[in-house]
Parts: C-alpha cells; sequence; structure tokens
C-alpha cells in the first residue's frame, strides 16, 4: 500500500471520538503540521472497552467520512490511542551476565536483560503487550544508569514498566477498525504520547504528574529524572461528574451535562443562593438551579478523583513530592475551578496544558480545547518516536512472542529499535 502524505490519529473515548490529521513530516522549523481536527459522538464504548460492535463501527465510519471531507483524501489507516480499565501496568526487574570476555556491556546483553524482565512480568499471560519501557539500569552496583552500551561490568540489571491490555479489549477494537475498513498502523498508550509531547525536560526531571481526566476514566503517569515512575487508571471520570449532578439536583443526564458545562464552577467562589435558569426541553420549561448546590454536588466527585490519585501517589511515595506539578488535559480539565480542586487535595502546583505554538501549527482553528490533546499528541508521539513505532509494529505482528525466555537471544536488532522507546532518548 502507498504511502499517504499524513498521519491519522484517533481517540476512541467513551464520549466521544476524537480524530487529528497531520502531515507525516515535520515542516522547516520542526513543527507538527495539524490539517484537521473532528470530533463526533461515540457510541458502542464503555470505560474503554467495545460494548456494541456495529455501533462503534457506525460511529467510526462517521468520523472518518468527515475528515476525508475536509483534507479530500481517503484515509485507509490510523494510529490508535488505548487507554482505559483494559489496560494493565506491570513493573519488572530483568538479570543477564554480561557475555563478553572483557566484560563490556553490548546491545546484545541489553536485548537480553529486557528479554528477561518480560519473562518475569507478573499477571500478563493474556495479555498483548504495548509497550516496554526500560525505567533504569544497574551495572554491578552502578544503579541509574540511562544507557549502559559500551560500560563494563560483570552483571546487568533492569527496571522495566510493562504496559499491557487485555486481548479481547484489543481484538473487540481491532476488528471495529477491520470492519470500517482503516488498518491500524500502530497504537500507543495515550497518556504516554501525551506526557512525552506535553511535558518539558525540565517537567520530566523535577517530577510532575500528567492527569487526564476522560469521561469514564481518569489516566494519569508520572515521570521522575526523566523517567517513568509510575502510572495507573481511575475509575472515575467526568460522566461521574455528571451523574450526582442529576442525582443531586434531580433532573435528567442530559440537563446534568449541559449544566455542567454551563454553569459549573469548581472554585470557592459560587454565590450563595444565586441562581440561573435553564431550558428543559423534556417540559418545555425553564427550571432553576442554584449555583452553589450545583458546586457542592460536582466538587465532592471531583474531589475524590484527586483524593484517589493522591492516595495512589503515596502509595509510591510522591504525594505533595512533585516539583513540577501536575498538568490537567482531558475532557475534565476544561471544568472551571477544577485545577482550585486538584490544587486543594494534591497539595501541588496545578497547570491546565495549552499548547505551545512553537511546537505546532494548527490549520483548522483551534480554541486550545484540551480533550484534542490525546489525538494531536499521538500524532506528534509517531513524528518524534519513529524508531518506536518500528518496534511496536514488530511487537504487533509476533503477538506477546517477546514474553518468551528465547525469543531475542539472538540480539543484534531489538535494543537498536528499543532506542526510540526510552523516556530519555
Amino acid at each position: 500500500m502507498p504511502k499517504d502524505p499524513y498521519l491519522v490519529a484517533i481517540d476512541f473515548g467513551s464520549n466521544s471520538i476524537k480524530l487529528a490529521v497531520a502531515k507525516d513530516s515535520l515542516d522547516e522549523q520542526d513543527k507538527i503540521q495539524i490539517l484537521a481536527l473532528v470530533e463526533r459522538s461515540s457510541s458502542g464504548v464503555r470505560r474503554g472497552i467495545v460494548t456494541n460492535m456495529s455501533e462503534a463501527t457506525e460511529a467510526l465510519i462517521d468520523i472518518i467520512n468527515q475528515a476525508e471531507s475536509i483534507i479530500g483524501l481517503p484515509i485507509r489507516r490510523a494510529i490508535v490511542g488505548i487507554n482505559g480499565l483494559g489496560v494493565t501496568f506491570t513493573n519488572s526487574e530483568g538479570l543477564v551476565i554480561v557475555s563478553r570476555q572483557d566484560n563490556e556491556i553490548s546491545e546484545t546483553d541489553v536485548d537480553r536483560v529486557i528479554q528477561d524482565s518480560l519473562t518475569k512480568a507478573f499477571g500478563i499471560n493474556n495479555n498483548e503487550i504495548i509497550h516496554v519501557i526500560p525505567k533504569s539500569f544497574t551495572v554491578d552496583n552502578q544503579q541509574g544508569i540511562r544507557y549502559p552500551v559500551g560500560m563494563v561490568g560483570s552483571k546487568l540489571e533492569a527496571k522495566t514498566l510493562v504496559v499491557s491490555v487485555e486481548t479481547s479489549y484489543l481484538r473487540n477494537f481491532t476488528k471495529v477498525f477491520n470492519q470500517a475498513s482503516i488498518d491500524i498502523s500502530n497504537q500507543f498508550f495515550s497518556p504516554l504520547a501525551s506526557s512525552d509531547f506535553i511535558l518539558t525536560n525540565r517537567q520530566k526531571k523535577a517530577g510532575t504528574v500528567l492527569v487526564d481526566i476522560g469521561y469514564s476514566s481518569t489516566s494519569y503517569i508520572v515521570w521522575e529524572n526523566e523517567e517513568i515512575f509510575a502510572s495507573g487508571i481511575i475509575p472515575i471520570g467526568s460522566d461521574h461528574i455528571t451523574a450526582d449532578l442529576a442525582v443531586g439536583l434531580q433532573t435528567t443526564m442530559e440537563m446534568a451535562e449541559e449544566i455542567k458545562k454551563q454553569h459549573l464552577d469548581l472554585s470557592n467562589e459560587a454565590k450563595k443562593n444565586e441562581e440561573v435558569e435553564v431550558f428543559n426541553p423534556d417540559l418545555q420549561i425553564n427550571e432553576n438551579f442554584k449555583l452553589d448546590e450545583i458546586s457542592d454536588y460536582a466538587r465532592a466527585r471531583a474531589e475524590e478523583i484527586f483524593l484517589y490519585l493522591n492516595k495512589e501517589l503515596r502509595k509510591v511515595g510522591k504525594n505533595s513530592q512533585l516539583p513540577g506539578g501536575a498538568v490537567l488535559i482531558g475532557g475534565g480539565a476544561s471544568l472551571k475551578g477544577v485545577d482550585d480542586v486538584a490544587k486543594d487535595v494534591l497539595k501541588l502546583p496545578i497547570f491546565k496544558y495549552i499548547f505551545d505554538r512553537k511546537m505546532i501549527t494548527f490549520v483548522p482553528d483551534y480554541n486550545n480545547d484540551p480533550s484534542f490533546i490525546n489525538s494531536i499528541a499521538l500524532a506528534a508521539y509517531t513524528l518524534y518516536h519513529s524508531e518506536e513505532s518500528n518496534y511496536n509494529n514488530k511487537m504487533n505482528r509476533a503477538g506477546n512472542q517477546p514474553r518468551s525466555s528465547n525469543s531475542g537471544e539472538s540480539g543484534g536488532g531489538f535494543f537498536s529499535k528499543l532506542k526510540g522507546l526510552l523516556p530519555w532518548s
């Protein structure tokens, strides 16, 4: 199949599908060029898992048709973001004896130690591996080594983070794309792509958590010393805020969603007894709601998201211990005052991300909507990490073959492709 002059990246969420079209190369200023941004409501997906194959396929075909009408070219393949409760994170360790007589560490040794960590990764036998991220290496007693090739030692150890996804989860999504006649050229864990693109080297070094507040779940990824320190998924998202508003205000989910988008203020500035009037299309009447009640019902759930995150950070000793603070993205990051809630709970500096126009050019009008960040970052990640793309394609073709203790012993190629995956590369 001939190479297309553009990249298509798709963030298939539970509430909406976001699609970004970018040129397949950086411009002369090394900027990413976004040609189109398309969004439509999602169907057949809940918490990142396909629940209705035909509805999900129909939604995908529709957004592909919209994008094709904008760029005037057929779309045959796409990069897909993986997220949601089907994703698993496994920390593992590998250990090998250096093979050369002079004890100089080669790429083959790094291949072997990565393979050993995969063999020892616990609890992912039925999962598909989408990323293997070396966090650090140890040569004899020297810890915290980023790139051990060329060093001298008798024993090489590696700490890795294995990101995997349930096989049924991935196969069902693959089937949706197949039915829509779209090839999946690659898939990445969305927060990995977003954090790599969004966070500066200084933030990655100091210690920063990127928080993606989605519709039905919230993902986070922690960087420190330019390494991925921790990652996970919280089963609470902005839709839970909508549900609490519907119950508390005794209204429909549709009305609650409208109130959340137009009138919610999660800061402590909601005026007592002040009311807003909202038209109810079902009853064909206007209804009045108190702003402070709206805030109270929603804030409790928003606090729960960050309390849960704080609990996860405490497990790894990083609660209130990240000088780079927290960067909020996703649809939930657009809620007014959500940064105030995060600051109160996490006790960290809080930032809402806005794209750096020195890195990216938008052909369409774009209002910095944070919900498009994942799809744009997927395209950016592909452009900046082409070697990793090649590695992931190799993994996809081989299934879980890298878990076999014999799959990488021949040496020579595994690490050269893996280098594009290193967080510090």
